[in-house]
């Protein structure tokens, strides 16, 4: 057994490994089997295999037959996914040795017994071409497959995941099968199990299960095909309806576990940092782009280097081109400096820290660096940045240039400089003598339930009437958690303001009085804390997580910057800037388009109310009209603390803690007047709604009908329990299992409600993506399957199931800390005694199937549906 920061490592007889991260303060557990077969695995005509392989292995095994019934029984969170160089399967849950046997137990018996038929693959069939469609809806998503299949000639890291629809089509069933036998296997595979268990008897589980599997004896074929250096630069270009310009540029650069990777990492927050890169800076502040961004591909065999600007719909995309190229190719005359590489590793750093906090978190993460070779090699490459120099990342420009450059033009050249991409180094001499950092500081094991918090919970109020909840506990990483929300303001006062408001709370870090934007970022960076502050119609709430350590430091910066802001003009500019192509880029997303046409049709505010709606040009055209002046104005006089509430979870002292935030907010308080403005829609019902999106291959549905219904109605469990069982699962609920497992029309469909403490009206909600010609037969299914429980109601199972995965859920919920200081802030707000979380788990189990079968008839069976349709359905009557 090897020990690395905390994770336990064994390998089994039959070459598979495990990896133990224990946390027994998280009331949660993780098993997460990592298979190392991706796209890059697939032959020729066999591409989008590997991800077709993953929808198969949930259609269940030869000794576990019904997974997706048993995960929703359990309340399992649960997903798989699959990339160039690895497959993954997972499943969270509430910590327990029956559900943790029966996980292990599963992933077991899927690796080398399951069940899928022909038949399956073709009903799926539908269901994989939804998800395609999909990604051939959003042009970022193209773009990039489209350059990373034009950088890689003959490497398969050039093959979009999602394959070919030729290949998925039409590859032989038995290809597939071959290639499941070929992969899956306990030599090729990682279990990696985090959070709360018992180390010994999950030890003997794993043994039990895993241990059984024979491994193959013919051993795992390599690859071996190497990409060619590239000789020159290389364009595509896409032409499709749409409304915003976007360029990228791609480079080869070596693999992840090259000693140069480190150095790259930095290099892309130096170019891609959204607050103080320079493409921020030189692109998207002085207004030739309206976002930019640049990230890697950090991959086995060699990496991608990608940087994307976006326009909006004047931009000149030749103007675009040229100046990303500049910045980019051009790093020996505007050389990196030692200021830009260490707020670059200390923003790394915080990030990494931040992220060590959650097991869970971290389990599923190393799926990546398994994928690379090694688990370790996540703790090998943080200390590989952490001591990355100037020159190294100086260095790393001999990769950005011109003839490794895929969005150039061929152009003949004498002499031309090419980037030799050198091999990735043996993992066993790398990491021979790697022992890793310290563990991190546990939590203590104290579950959040009610009575556990009420014991511990220390409340309190300020003179001004904010009212404080302190919830006292050690959390991993001495990790403190503040949630404050500050209510402000009518529909009168904020009449004409819904849009300028939000732009208070996004500006406050943009630089004050004190510190500039960079300045403020480096500071969180240093002190390994985030601060977010978010403003509505309504109020402003702030976000802050930090450690013990940096409690002070934090809290008094946190003062700093809401004491002077100066709401600078030229951010404001910027931010305006990209959410005015943000709103352009509505126009033909037919997700957006459905949910606009719905929002129009329904909402019942008066105009000018900061609810109302508001067609594109009318938000454009208030975004435009936003004043550094009228936000200073807003924010004097709405950010209030005489109605606030405050949550605090964390080893801390609550007396201490509240002088200190009074301290920093006494300043706020003013006599604006605050009432809750309540939700408002129109009673109608039968609308059909159906709006064009020309050249879209995926189609939205949105079903809303308003309800007269809150989290106190005496109908709500029930209510909630019908919309489980009818729509809260794509694969097991009732339409799920018609509209997306039966007829593969959807990849994702559901339904439910959205209902709150303080409004009298709620909304039900279902929802479809499809191919647009399979809409008319989506909704028809819809309809019958609303039919059929009206006629025949649901089943003893399927209520059971519902009431034991509300439980779970709200379960799984409590374990995070975030989550109970979001409970105990909304408690504070609504007055309410946290005993109401317990009665509702008692009242949610009395429910009979009476009760369930009058909600759903009541708010869902008996209305005439609206129904909002987006997509290019008028090529289809070509």
């Amino acid at each position: 057994m090897r020990n690395v920061e905390g994770i336990d490592e064994y390998m089994l007889q039959n070459g598979m490994k495990v990896l133990f991260y224990p946390d027994p303060s998280q009331p949660k557990t993780l098993v997460n089997v990592t298979y190392r077969v991706g796209s890059r695995h697939e032959y020729y005509g066999e591409t989008g295999m590997a991800h077709l392989l993953e929808h198969m292995l949930f259609k269940g095994s030869t000794n576990y037959k019904s997974i997706d019934k048993e995960f929703k029984k359990r309340g399992m969170g649960k997903n798989a996914s699959t990339w160039l160089d690895r497959t993954n399967y997972f499943e969270t849950f509430d910590a327990n040795e029956d559900s943790l046997e029966w996980a292990i137990g599963m992933e077991a018996d899927r690796m080398v017994n399951a069940t899928f038929t022909e038949e399956d693959l073709k009903s799926e069939m539908t269901v994989v071409r939804n998800e395609m469609e999909r990604n051939e809806t959003n042009s970022f998503r193209m773009l990039m497959a489209r350059m990373s299949s034009t950088a890689f000639i003959w490497h398969n890291y050039g093959n979009s995941t999602i394959g070919a629809r030729s290949d998925v089509e039409n590859f032989p069933f038995q290809r597939l099968r071959e290639f499941y036998k070929k992969h899956y296997r306990p030599d090729n595979a990682v279990v990696t199990i985090a959070g709360r268990f018992d180390k010994e008897k999950t030890k003997a589980l794993v043994e039990k299960h895993f241990g059984a599997i024979a491994k193959p004896e013919k051993p795992i074929e390599p690859l071996y095909t190497v990409e060619p250096t590239q000789d020159g630069e290389r364009t595509i270009n896409i032409r499709r309806v749409g409304n915003l310009p976007i360029v990228g540029l791609s480079y080869h650069t070596p693999s992840a576990l090259h000693a140069e990777a480190g150095a790259l990492q930095i290099l892309t927050e130096i170019l891609g940092d959204a607050t103080r890169g320079r493409l921020q800076k030189s692109l998207v502040e002085k207004g030739i782009a309206t976002s930019a961004s640049n990230f890697t591909f950090d991959l086995k065999d060699s990496s991608q280097f990608l940087l994307f600007v976006e326009g909006n719909k004047d931009s000149d995309i030749a103007v675009m081109e040229d100046e990303l190229i500049n910045i980019v190719e051009n790093l020996k005359d505007n050389p990196i400096t030692q200021q830009e590489v260490d707020l670059a590793k200390a923003k790394m750093a915080r990030q990494i820290e931040q992220a060590l906090r959650s097991v869970t978190g971290v389990g599923m993460a190393l799926s990546e660096y398994i994928s690379l070779g090694d688990y370790r090699q996540a703790f090998y490459s943080r200390d590989v940045v952490a001591r990355t120099t100037l020159e190294q990342v100086q260095a790393a420009e001999k990769y950005l240039i011109r003839s490794n450059r895929t969005v150039g033009r061929f152009i003949p050249t004498e002499k031309p400089v090419r980037a030799e991409i050198p091999a990735a180094p043996d993992l066993t001499e790398l990491l021979k003598d790697f022992k890793g950092n310290a563990v991190a500081t546990a939590g203590e094991v104290y579950d959040n339930t009610v009575a556990n918090i009420k014991n511990r919970l220390i409340k309190s109020q300020w003179a001004e009437g904010t009212k404080i909840n302190v919830y006292p506990k050690v959390l991993r990483g001495e990790q403190i958690i503040i949630k404050m929300h500050f209510p402000s303001g009518t529909a009168e006062n904020l009449a004409y303001k819904g849009s300028a408001i939000g732009y208070v709370g996004a500006l406050l870090k943009k630089g004050n009085a004190k510190y500039s934007k960079e300045e403020i970022v480096s500071k969180l960076d240093q002190l390994k804390s985030s601060i977010n502050i978010a403003t509505s119609a309504g109020s402003t709430d702030v976000a802050i997580s930090t450690d013990k350590s940096n409690l002070d430091a934090t809290i008094a910066l946190f003062g700093e910057i809401m004491a002077a802001p100066t709401f600078p003009g030229n951010e404001l500019e910027v931010m305006k800037r990209s959410s005015i192509a943000r709103i352009e880029s509505e126009r033909n997303d037919p997700s957006k388009v459905a949910g606009n046409s719905f929002k129009e049709a329904l909402a019942n505010y008066p105009k000018g109310h900061p609810k109302a709606y508001m067609t594109l040009d009318e938000r454009i055209a208030a975004t435009k009209a936003i004043t550094s002046s009228e936000l200073e104005s807003l924010y004097r006089s709405h950010t209030n603390i005489v109605n606030g509430h405050i949550a605090i979870v964390g080893d801390v002292d609550s007396d201490k803690i509240s002088a200190q935030l009074h301290k920093q907010l006494s300043g706020f308080v003013n006599d604006t007047e605050y009432e809750y403005m309540t939700s408002s829609m129109k009673q109608t019902t039968g609308l059909t709604i159906s709006t064009e999106t020309p050249d879209k291959a995926n189609a939205q549905l949105y079903i809303i009908n308003p309800i007269t219904m809150n989290v106190n109605h005496e109908d709500y469990l029930a209510l909630k329990m019908a919309t489980t069982i009818f729509g809260g699962d794509s694969f097991s609920s009732r339409i799920g299992a018609r509209i997306r497992v039966k007829e593969g029309y959807s990849y994702t469909v559901g339904a439910g409600m959205q209902v709150n403490s303080l409004d009298t009206q709620g909304m039900y909600y279902a929802a479809a993506i499809s191919a647009p010609e399979n809409m008319d037969n989506v909704v028809a299914a819809y309809k019958e399957e609303a039919a059929k429980v009206v006629a025949d109601g649901f089943t003893a199972e399927e209520l059971d199931q519902a009431v034991k995965g509300f439980i779970s859920s709200r379960n799984h919920a409590w374990a995070s800390d975030e989550y109970i200081a979001g409970v105990l802030q909304r408690a504070s707000k609504l007055d309410e005694d946290l005993g109401r979380y317990d009665q509702q788990i008692e009242d949610v189990q009395k429910l009979t199937l009476e009760d369930v079968n009058a909600a759903f008839n009541k708010y869902i069976g008996s209305l005439d549906i609206n129904a909002f349709k987006a997509g290019d359905f008028a090529k289809l009557k070509k």
